[in-house]
């Protein structure tokens, strides 16, 4: 695994503390879905996509509106290189949560590979307008817009 894919510990322990904030509230979660969803942080964070993703199946058969976890199973998706189907979780998490700042980006990116590129600069756009401050984004349209001559 590369740098740039690894998550330290701390940094996965603060995730979950946000997310359980965030998506459950702070004293309401299914503690089922919150275990299966922990597991598949940790999954994803070493490398074991498919695990990631059979952690992500059983989150969605409790919680089936969660977007976090449509987001998680994407990025799962997309590292073993599956963009159907990156692109069909990430438009189930906007489906529900329109301001899902990750599933926008995930989702240009795949759209990018399958050379979508007008999708892909449209979502990167969203995501940009929804933070600012996404340095990935940007990038990744200026390379976009250079490619095709924009």
């Amino acid at each position: 695994m590369t740098k740039s894919k690894q998550i330290t510990l701390a940094g996965l322990l603060c995730l979950n503390f946000f997310i359980i904030q965030q998506v459950y509230g702070q004293t309401e979660y299914d503690p089922k879905a919150l275990a299966f969803f922990k597991s598949s942080l940790v999954n994803l964070a070493h490398g074991e996509y498919e695990k990631a993703i059979a952690d992500c199946n059983q989150v969605l058969r409790i919680d089936p509106n969660s977007s976090v976890t449509y987001t998680v199973r994407a990025r799962a998706f997309f590292e073993i290189g599956d963009m159907d189907r990156v692109i069909a979780d990430c438009t189930k998490a906007i489906s529900n949560n329109r301001n899902n700042v990750s599933a926008f980006n995930i989702r240009a990116s795949a759209y990018g590979i399958k050379g979508d590129y007008d999708r892909a600069i449209k979502d990167w756009e969203t995501a940009l307008r929804l933070d600012s401050g996404l340095d990935e984004a940007k990038a990744n349209i200026e390379k976009v817009k250079k490619l095709r001559g924009y």
